[in-house]
Protein backbone atom coordinates (compact mmCIF):
# COMPACT_ATOMS: atom_id res chain seq x y z
CA UNK A 1 0.00 0.00 0.00
CA UNK A 2 1.67 3.02 -1.01
CA UNK A 3 0.96 6.52 0.51
CA UNK A 4 -0.77 9.66 -1.33
CA UNK A 5 0.84 12.70 -1.91
CA UNK A 6 -0.74 14.41 0.46
CA UNK A 7 -0.27 11.55 3.15
CA UNK A 8 3.47 11.96 2.23
CA UNK A 9 3.77 15.68 2.51
CA UNK A 10 1.82 15.52 6.01
CA UNK A 11 4.22 12.92 7.24
CA UNK A 12 6.57 15.01 6.08
CA UNK A 13 5.18 18.12 7.98
CA UNK A 14 5.22 16.43 11.12
CA UNK A 15 8.77 15.13 10.65
CA UNK A 16 9.73 18.88 10.50
CA UNK A 17 7.82 19.92 13.86
CA UNK A 18 9.17 17.57 15.92
CA UNK A 19 12.49 18.31 14.95
CA UNK A 20 12.04 21.80 15.09
CA UNK A 21 10.38 21.38 18.48
CA UNK A 22 13.60 19.01 19.52
CA UNK A 23 16.04 22.17 18.66
CA UNK A 24 13.99 24.56 19.82
CA UNK A 25 14.04 22.41 23.56
CA UNK A 26 18.07 22.10 23.04
CA UNK A 27 18.43 25.70 22.50
CA UNK A 28 16.44 26.74 25.73
CA UNK A 29 18.60 24.47 28.04
CA UNK A 30 21.52 25.98 26.61
CA UNK A 31 20.31 29.66 27.12
CA UNK A 32 19.26 28.68 30.80
CA UNK A 33 21.58 30.48 33.42
CA UNK A 34 24.66 29.01 34.25
CA UNK A 35 23.94 29.28 37.85
CA UNK A 36 20.22 29.06 39.67
CA UNK A 37 21.34 32.59 41.52
CA UNK A 38 20.06 34.65 38.38
CA UNK A 39 17.20 32.35 37.67
CA UNK A 40 14.96 35.28 38.80
CA UNK A 41 15.13 38.72 39.33
CA UNK A 42 14.59 37.72 42.89
CA UNK A 43 16.63 35.40 44.37
CA UNK A 44 13.68 32.62 44.36
CA UNK A 45 15.86 30.06 41.85
CA UNK A 46 17.97 29.57 45.24
CA UNK A 47 15.39 27.06 46.45
CA UNK A 48 17.02 24.42 43.61
CA UNK A 49 19.75 24.78 45.81
CA UNK A 50 18.20 23.31 48.96
CA UNK A 51 18.36 20.04 50.15
CA UNK A 52 16.08 17.17 48.90
CA UNK A 53 12.76 17.74 51.02
CA UNK A 54 13.41 20.15 53.29
CA UNK A 55 11.04 23.08 53.17
CA UNK A 56 7.67 22.66 55.24
CA UNK A 57 6.24 25.48 54.04
CA UNK A 58 6.89 27.10 50.38
CA UNK A 59 5.30 30.85 49.76
CA UNK A 60 4.31 31.56 46.47
CA UNK A 61 3.63 34.88 44.81
CA UNK A 62 4.91 38.42 43.55
CA UNK A 63 7.49 41.07 44.19
CA UNK A 64 5.30 41.85 47.31
CA UNK A 65 5.98 38.63 48.68
CA UNK A 66 9.74 39.01 48.05
CA UNK A 67 10.30 41.98 50.09
CA UNK A 68 7.03 41.27 52.67
CA UNK A 69 7.69 37.35 53.85
CA UNK A 70 10.59 36.52 55.35
CA UNK A 71 10.78 32.76 55.86
CA UNK A 72 14.46 32.86 58.05
CA UNK A 73 12.71 34.53 60.88
CA UNK A 74 10.33 31.50 61.44
CA UNK A 75 13.28 29.27 61.47
CA UNK A 76 15.31 31.47 63.83
CA UNK A 77 12.52 31.88 66.39
CA UNK A 78 10.33 28.31 66.00
CA UNK A 79 12.81 25.93 63.66
CA UNK A 80 10.20 25.91 60.79
CA UNK A 81 11.74 25.45 56.96
CA UNK A 82 10.09 27.81 54.97
CA UNK A 83 10.83 29.24 51.59
CA UNK A 84 9.84 32.56 49.47
CA UNK A 85 9.27 31.99 45.82
CA UNK A 86 8.54 35.07 44.63
CA UNK A 87 10.05 37.46 41.85
CA UNK A 88 8.45 40.36 40.15
CA UNK A 89 5.09 40.18 37.99
CA UNK A 90 4.83 36.46 38.46
CA UNK A 91 1.14 35.24 37.56
CA UNK A 92 -0.95 32.49 38.42
CA UNK A 93 0.48 30.94 35.52
CA UNK A 94 3.93 31.29 36.50
CA UNK A 95 3.68 30.07 40.08
CA UNK A 96 1.70 26.98 38.69
CA UNK A 97 4.65 25.77 36.71
CA UNK A 98 7.04 26.40 39.18
CA UNK A 99 5.25 24.45 41.66
CA UNK A 100 5.20 21.60 40.04
CA UNK A 101 8.78 22.22 39.04
CA UNK A 102 9.37 22.95 42.89
CA UNK A 103 7.68 19.28 43.62
CA UNK A 104 10.67 17.45 42.33
CA UNK A 105 12.29 18.05 44.68
CA UNK A 106 10.55 19.14 47.78
CA UNK A 107 6.92 18.54 49.32
CA UNK A 108 6.06 21.29 51.43
CA UNK A 109 3.65 20.41 54.45
CA UNK A 110 1.67 23.91 53.62
CA UNK A 111 1.49 25.99 50.70
CA UNK A 112 1.23 29.72 50.78
CA UNK A 113 -0.43 31.30 47.95
CA UNK A 114 -0.54 34.94 47.78
CA UNK A 115 -3.22 36.40 45.81
CA UNK A 116 -1.76 39.63 44.07
CA UNK A 117 -0.87 37.10 40.99
CA UNK A 118 -4.57 36.51 40.65
CA UNK A 119 -5.09 40.10 39.00
CA UNK A 120 -1.64 40.80 37.53
CA UNK A 121 -1.89 42.11 34.28
CA UNK A 122 1.11 43.88 32.45
CA UNK A 123 0.86 46.72 30.61
CA UNK A 124 -2.11 47.41 28.05
CA UNK A 125 -2.16 43.16 27.60
CA UNK A 126 -6.13 41.62 27.70
CA UNK A 127 -5.85 38.67 29.84
CA UNK A 128 -5.69 35.85 27.48
CA UNK A 129 -2.61 37.83 25.83
CA UNK A 130 -1.01 37.31 29.28
CA UNK A 131 -1.68 34.03 29.66
CA UNK A 132 -0.73 33.18 26.31
CA UNK A 133 3.10 34.75 26.87
CA UNK A 134 3.67 33.12 30.28
CA UNK A 135 2.25 29.76 29.54
CA UNK A 136 4.62 29.66 26.35
CA UNK A 137 7.25 30.82 28.21
CA UNK A 138 7.51 28.30 31.35
CA UNK A 139 6.69 25.82 28.47
CA UNK A 140 9.86 27.05 26.07
CA UNK A 141 12.67 28.04 28.56
CA UNK A 142 13.70 29.61 24.65
CA UNK A 143 11.37 32.06 25.18
CA UNK A 144 12.01 32.72 28.95
CA UNK A 145 15.31 33.12 28.54
CA UNK A 146 15.60 34.18 24.87
CA UNK A 147 17.83 37.38 26.11
CA UNK A 148 20.77 34.86 27.78
CA UNK A 149 22.56 34.63 24.16
CA UNK A 150 24.31 37.49 25.22
CA UNK A 151 26.30 35.89 28.00
CA UNK A 152 27.38 32.44 26.25
CA UNK A 153 31.03 31.89 25.67
CA UNK A 154 32.62 28.82 24.07
CA UNK A 155 34.10 28.66 27.42
CA UNK A 156 30.88 28.04 29.11
CA UNK A 157 28.44 26.65 25.89
CA UNK A 158 29.18 23.27 27.23
CA UNK A 159 29.60 23.58 30.69
CA UNK A 160 27.50 21.83 33.59
CA UNK A 161 25.15 24.23 35.08
CA UNK A 162 26.15 25.05 39.13
CA UNK A 163 22.04 24.92 40.64
CA UNK A 164 23.83 24.37 44.45
CA UNK A 165 23.96 27.86 45.38
CA UNK A 166 21.43 28.80 48.17
CA UNK A 167 19.63 32.06 49.65
CA UNK A 168 20.40 32.05 53.51
CA UNK A 169 17.20 34.88 53.47
CA UNK A 170 15.20 31.98 51.49
CA UNK A 171 13.94 34.07 48.71
CA UNK A 172 13.43 37.43 50.96
CA UNK A 173 15.14 40.51 49.72
CA UNK A 174 15.38 42.70 52.62
CA UNK A 175 14.60 46.67 51.74
CA UNK A 176 15.81 48.94 53.90
CA UNK A 177 14.26 51.94 52.08
CA UNK A 178 11.53 54.04 53.75
CA UNK A 179 9.41 56.14 51.62
CA UNK A 180 6.37 56.61 52.93
CA UNK A 181 2.80 57.64 52.90
CA UNK A 182 -0.16 58.61 54.90
CA UNK A 183 -2.10 56.58 57.06
CA UNK A 184 -5.60 56.46 54.55
CA UNK A 185 -7.93 53.83 54.56
CA UNK A 186 -7.73 52.54 51.33
CA UNK A 187 -9.85 49.52 52.28
CA UNK A 188 -13.13 51.35 51.98
CA UNK A 189 -16.58 49.55 50.90
CA UNK A 190 -17.00 50.52 47.11
CA UNK A 191 -19.70 47.75 47.15
CA UNK A 192 -18.34 46.39 44.22
CA UNK A 193 -16.59 43.19 43.70
CA UNK A 194 -13.32 42.46 41.26
CA UNK A 195 -14.08 39.08 40.11
CA UNK A 196 -11.14 36.86 39.21
CA UNK A 197 -10.64 36.40 35.45
CA UNK A 198 -11.87 32.71 34.72
CA UNK A 199 -8.60 31.76 33.13
CA UNK A 200 -6.87 32.93 35.80
CA UNK A 201 -9.35 31.11 38.14
CA UNK A 202 -8.69 28.05 36.21
CA UNK A 203 -5.17 28.05 37.37
CA UNK A 204 -5.48 28.54 40.58
CA UNK A 205 -7.52 25.85 40.60
CA UNK A 206 -4.94 23.61 39.13
CA UNK A 207 -2.60 24.88 41.77
CA UNK A 208 -4.99 23.49 44.53
CA UNK A 209 -5.61 20.21 42.84
CA UNK A 210 -1.48 20.02 42.33
CA UNK A 211 -0.79 20.91 46.39
CA UNK A 212 -3.77 18.17 47.16
CA UNK A 213 -2.49 15.82 44.95
CA UNK A 214 0.84 16.29 47.01
CA UNK A 215 -0.76 16.31 50.29
CA UNK A 216 -0.05 20.37 50.90
CA UNK A 217 -2.75 21.96 52.84
CA UNK A 218 -3.28 25.39 51.71
CA UNK A 219 -4.03 29.08 52.84
CA UNK A 220 -4.25 32.47 50.80
CA UNK A 221 -2.65 35.19 52.04
CA UNK A 222 -2.75 38.70 50.61
CA UNK A 223 0.19 40.70 51.36
CA UNK A 224 -0.45 44.74 53.00
CA UNK A 225 -0.34 46.76 49.36
CA UNK A 226 -1.85 50.37 49.72
CA UNK A 227 -1.19 50.73 46.55
CA UNK A 228 -2.69 47.75 44.06
CA UNK A 229 -5.11 46.69 46.74
CA UNK A 230 -8.51 47.46 47.87
CA UNK A 231 -11.63 45.77 49.30
CA UNK A 232 -12.83 44.94 45.07
CA UNK A 233 -10.29 42.65 45.34
CA UNK A 234 -10.29 41.22 48.46
CA UNK A 235 -14.08 40.42 47.55
CA UNK A 236 -13.08 38.89 44.76
CA UNK A 237 -10.30 36.82 46.11
CA UNK A 238 -12.85 35.68 49.36
CA UNK A 239 -15.49 34.67 46.80
CA UNK A 240 -13.17 32.56 45.42
CA UNK A 241 -11.58 30.73 48.89
CA UNK A 242 -15.11 30.39 50.13
CA UNK A 243 -15.98 28.70 46.34
CA UNK A 244 -12.81 26.26 46.84
CA UNK A 245 -12.63 25.84 50.06
CA UNK A 246 -9.82 27.42 51.23
CA UNK A 247 -8.78 29.82 54.18
CA UNK A 248 -8.27 33.12 53.19
CA UNK A 249 -5.99 35.99 55.30
CA UNK A 250 -6.23 39.31 54.11
CA UNK A 251 -3.63 41.41 55.74
CA UNK A 252 -4.54 44.36 54.67
CA UNK A 253 -7.95 43.99 56.65
CA UNK A 254 -8.31 45.88 59.67
CA UNK A 255 -9.37 42.64 61.81
CA UNK A 256 -6.18 40.84 60.64
CA UNK A 257 -3.69 43.88 60.03
CA UNK A 258 -0.43 43.37 62.05
CA UNK A 259 0.21 46.63 62.75
CA UNK A 260 1.55 48.13 59.30
CA UNK A 261 2.16 52.15 59.64
CA UNK A 262 2.64 53.12 55.68
CA UNK A 263 4.62 56.39 57.19
CA UNK A 264 7.23 54.15 57.80
CA UNK A 265 6.72 50.08 56.65
CA UNK A 266 6.76 50.91 53.27
CA UNK A 267 10.01 51.00 50.76
CA UNK A 268 8.19 52.95 47.63
CA UNK A 269 5.22 54.72 48.97
CA UNK A 270 2.52 51.83 49.45
CA UNK A 271 3.62 49.42 47.14
CA UNK A 272 5.87 47.08 48.62
CA UNK A 273 6.79 46.89 52.19
CA UNK A 274 10.21 47.45 53.04
CA UNK A 275 12.25 45.31 56.24
CA UNK A 276 10.13 46.79 58.96
CA UNK A 277 6.63 45.36 57.42
CA UNK A 278 8.06 42.64 56.51
CA UNK A 279 8.70 41.66 59.90
CA UNK A 280 5.38 42.69 60.98
CA UNK A 281 3.75 40.39 58.22
CA UNK A 282 6.18 37.42 58.56
CA UNK A 283 5.46 37.48 62.80
CA UNK A 284 1.43 37.78 61.87
CA UNK A 285 1.82 34.75 58.94
CA UNK A 286 4.27 32.64 61.34
CA UNK A 287 1.58 32.59 64.13
CA UNK A 288 -1.06 31.17 61.91
CA UNK A 289 0.86 28.48 60.60
CA UNK A 290 2.12 27.88 64.41
CA UNK A 291 -1.60 27.80 65.13
CA UNK A 292 -3.36 25.95 62.47
CA UNK A 293 -0.83 23.54 61.29
CA UNK A 294 1.56 20.63 62.94
CA UNK A 295 4.72 22.15 62.00
CA UNK A 296 8.33 21.20 63.33
CA UNK A 297 11.26 22.30 65.26
CA UNK A 298 14.27 21.73 62.92
CA UNK A 299 16.32 23.40 64.94
CA UNK A 300 19.71 20.72 65.78
CA UNK A 301 18.38 17.97 64.22
CA UNK A 302 20.56 15.90 61.82
CA UNK A 303 20.05 17.42 58.39
CA UNK A 304 19.41 21.11 59.21
CA UNK A 305 22.88 21.97 59.98
CA UNK A 306 22.99 24.73 56.93
CA UNK A 307 19.62 25.79 58.25
CA UNK A 308 21.17 26.39 61.72
CA UNK A 309 23.92 28.09 59.73
CA UNK A 310 22.09 30.38 57.58
CA UNK A 311 20.30 31.60 60.70
CA UNK A 312 23.26 32.22 62.19
CA UNK A 313 24.28 34.47 59.42
CA UNK A 314 20.66 35.89 59.38
CA UNK A 315 20.93 36.77 63.01
CA UNK A 316 24.51 38.38 62.01
CA UNK A 317 23.24 40.99 59.04
CA UNK A 318 19.35 41.58 61.11
CA UNK A 319 21.39 44.41 63.47
CA UNK A 320 22.57 46.21 60.84
CA UNK A 321 19.79 46.28 58.90
CA UNK A 322 17.61 47.15 61.65
CA UNK A 323 19.93 49.69 62.06
CA UNK A 324 19.58 50.93 58.50
CA UNK A 325 15.68 50.84 57.82
CA UNK A 326 15.25 52.75 61.37
CA UNK A 327 17.54 55.55 60.72
CA UNK A 328 16.14 55.74 57.47
CA UNK A 329 12.63 56.03 59.08
CA UNK A 330 13.58 58.25 61.69
CA UNK A 331 12.69 56.29 64.71
CA UNK A 332 14.70 56.49 67.26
Amino acid sequence: MTLKTWQKNGLRMVAFLLVLLMLVLAVGHYLMPQSNRYLEGYTAGGILGEDFDTIDVLVLGDSNAAQGIAPMKWYDEHGITGYTYAAGWMSMYNLYYRLKQIYEEQNPQVVVLCTAPAYTKKGSETTMQSALGDIADELLPLLRFHDNWKYLTPGNLLTEKDYSWRDVNKGYTPITDVAGRPNTDYMYDTGVSEPIPLLVQFYMQRILQLCADHDSQVVLITVPAAVGWNLARHNGIAAFAEANDVPYVDFNMADQNPGIDWTTDTADGGTHLNWLGAQKVTEALGNYLLTHYDLEDHRGQDGYESWDGDAQTYRDQRTDIQTRVTQNAGIV
